[in-house]
């Protein structure tokens, strides 16, 4: 190991192959330095994925009842055996979201590393997602998110104490995380896309689906399950120019539920593809969407990932007043903003999108602000620089 070269831990909850964000930003610290990755539920082919300079270490999380649904910050041992079986010294702790935070104080505590606190969403704001929430189920549901949300507050404001760096998504993250966990030393690394150049199939779509060249394509691709805006679009579809066909693309909880509820002429689910092929089917559309529902907080302040894919396809995309996403089409011009609050209103917001006559150039300008600003070499040079300077 050369004299500038650090070692790093990254941890992570979850497999390696399904989160892009963590993939670049070993593939980013892999160039110069030495990571090891501590995930769960890995694969033996996950090591293709990387450089010799990545080692992974993978198991599976412990524990009953109660350290699944209330104290899962506890369900890591394993990994914690791992980490401290190697005898390393390392010069970075990486940790990947709240779950594993507390581990990662643990470790830091027994090493001289520094410790850099990555938060992708608001965690404690998401736990409501986890438990039944309508129906007589919500009668022990909402008794645990409000359990799960009062201890592990407390738990991540204690730990980000001890934590040396800590990272987020976007801006109103940042700010949220400024106040509620009052530290001021955050930096934000957005999810931009580090292929800026990407394989187009402008037909791709039209010949799958036996559209005519007079046929508009409105594309959301990603997970497919609730608060995501799939119903509002769908239900919405009636009202909608008749040469309008929603396609959706990807897998998800409701994929089932959805393609057999809403499927029609009009209405296409096509489930998942290979992230290698995705932008093919993304430049063959001709307007993108997401209308994310602020089902808690840390989606209402979100910047969805699929910001940047639409950008980076070159098209135009539809949003709703997310603070982020509408920023960025107000500030780059790349898109619309829509009142999504009922469905006439929706339905009229994205017929007004396709008889823009300037679809073309606003996806042109989403393009290019991908190659000036939002891309990820800009992005994580604040990560490198941290981590080359300590």
């Amino acid at each position: 190991m050369s004299f500038d070269q650090k070692k790093i831990a990254v941890f992570l909850d979850g497999p390696i192959k399904n989160d892009g964000r963590v993939r670049r930003v070993i593939e980013s610290l892999s160039e110069k330095h030495i990571v090891h990755l501590f995930y769960i539920n890995g694969d033996e082919s996950d090591k293709d994925l990387f450089n010799q300079s990545v080692t992974l270490h993978s198991r599976k999380k412990t524990g009953g009842w109660m350290k699944i649904n209330l104290l899962f910050h506890l369900r890591f041992s394993e990994l914690k055996e791992i980490f401290l079986s190697l005898n390393d010294e390392f010069d970075f702790i990486y940790c990947n979201d709240y779950p594993l935070l507390h581990l990662c104080t643990e470790l830091k505590a027994k090493t001289k590393a520094k410790l850099i606190y990555d938060s992708h969403e608001i965690y404690i704001e998401t736990i409501n997602q986890f438990f039944p929430l309508i129906g007589w189920k919500s009668i022990y549901g909402n008794f645990l998110v409000a359990l799960n949300k009062k201890i592990h507050a407390k738990v991540e404001r204690n730990a980000v104490k001890k934590v040396d760096l800590m990272i987020t998504v976007c801006d109103s993250f940042k700010d949220y995380f400024t106040s509620k966990l009052s530290i001021s030393n955050i930096h934000v690394v957005k999810n931009c896309p580090k292929q800026i150049e990407v394989n187009r199939n402008p037909l791709l779509l039209r010949e799958m689906l036996k559209l005519t060249d007079h046929d508009k394509i409105l594309l959301y691709q990603g997970d497919i399950n609730i608060s995501r805006g799939i119903e509002k679009i769908a239900n919405s579809m009636k009202y909608i120019n008749k040469d309008v066909h929603f396609v959706v693309l990807g897998g998800g909880t409701k994929l089932n539920e959805f393609k057999v509820k809403y499927s029609s002429d009009r209405i296409h689910f096509l489930g998942k593809v290979p992230f290698e092929v995705l932008y093919e089917y993304t430049t063959s559309c001709d307007v993108g969407i997401l209308l994310i529902e602020s089902f808690n907080l840390s989606k209402q302040l979100t910047l969805p990932n699929k910001v940047f894919e639409y950008m980076v396809a070159g098209k135009p995309f539809i949003t709703n007043e997310l603070p982020e996403a509408s920023k960025i089409v107000e500030e780059e011009n790349c898109g619309f903003v829509i009142n999504d609050t009922s469905r006439d209103s929706t339905a009229n917001g994205i017929n007004s999108a396709f008889e823009n006559s300037s679809l073309e150039q606003l996806g042109e300008n989403g393009y290019q602000s991908i190659v000036d600003k939002y891309n990820w070499e800009s992005e994580v040079k604040k990560l490198i620089e941290y981590v080359d300077a300590n």
